[in-house]
């Protein structure tokens, strides 16, 4: 028992370290890159550091899902039986639903990084904010692999992991529309498929995954896209508070949802969510200048 245990650690120990280093080693190395203004290079570094938080993470699915009793014949078999569970549509849907909070840490990370520029100790804040994301993620995960469930804790804390990753990709979003005048239609389109997929994870790891309840998701999704019109309209120059703002509706909408499937809304629990979400926006709106003006694209 105490040797399995000690195995068991080792193993965890191992998974974190190695995530630890592709994060926070991948992310300096982009941000050193950035710096440098080499535009291919950091594209191309990104997609390959991304293709190994994959990989990894196929390896922690992988590690727990295979079958065991079976012995590869030839490098082509070890491939296939590697694979072969996600022939299997419930598997592969378990496995793909965790690569979307991953990604979106990653990307809203490789985005904000990018636009900004030689801005050395915002840099260093997302990298550092984002590795712990990634290494609360990724160990986690190992854990629902392992035991195919969710436990309580567990889901909570990632909740809070997907709080930030909201408020990394909404301001990321934002800002690479405005930094290289894409149409803000993407911005709307973005802010609707991230939220329906942060929702769409949460569900699934609640394991309240009903067609009611993606509806219910489908029209928060729609109402933070509507949300995104208002904002890229109003706001001009923080596209951080902007994606606190859109995160502030995130959890006040989630909160509610997440109240009601367990059947604890109550008048109270709706009034103190409202509350939090007023001084949220209250913050936010006091420390955003609606008048500063900077020259971007209009459409």
């Amino acid at each position: 028992m105490n040797e399995e245990r000690s195995f068991s650690n080792t193993h965890k120990g191992i998974a974190i370290g190695v995530i630890s280093l592709i994060a926070f080693l991948g992310l300096e190395s982009l941000a050193y890159i950035n710096n440098l203004y080499q535009v291919q290079l950091y594209l191309q570094v990104s997609a390959f550091i991304y293709l190994f938080m994959l990989i990894w993470l196929h390896f922690l699915f992988d590690l727990h899902f295979k079958q065991k009793t079976v012995s590869a014949k030839s490098l082509r078999h070890a491939i296939a039986l590697r694979l072969k569970h996600f022939a299997k549509w419930s598997d592969f849907r378990y496995f793909q639903n965790y690569l979307i909070l991953p990604g979106i840490l990653y990307w809203g990370a490789v985005i904000l990084i990018a636009i900004n520029f030689q801005h050395y100790k915002l840099q260093q804040f997302i990298i550092i904010a984002t590795s712990i994301s990634l290494i609360i993620c990724y160990t986690f995960f190992k854990e629902i692999f392992h035991k195919r469930e969710v436990k309580s804790n567990h889901f909570i804390i990632l909740t809070y992991v997907k709080l930030y990753a909201s408020w990394l990709i909404y301001a990321a979003s934002l800002g690479i529309i405005w930094y290289y005048c894409f149409s803000p239609i993407i911005f709307y389109t973005v802010i609707f498929l991230v939220t329906f997929m942060l929702l769409y994870q949460a569900l699934f790891q609640f394991a309240e995954l009903s067609l009611k309840h993606v509806l219910q998701i489908l029209i928060i999704s729609i109402l933070l896209a509507a949300s995104s019109y208002f904002v890229y309209k109003l706001w001009n120059v923080n596209y951080f508070s902007a994606g606190l703002f859109m995160t502030a509706i995130y959890n006040f909408l989630w909160n509610i949802l997440y109240n009601k499937m367990n059947k604890t809304l109550t008048l109270r629990v709706f009034a103190e969510q409202l509350t939090i979400f007023m001084l949220i926006v209250v913050m936010v709106l006091g420390v955003t200048n609606f008048r500063a003006r900077i020259d971007r694209c209009q459409f």
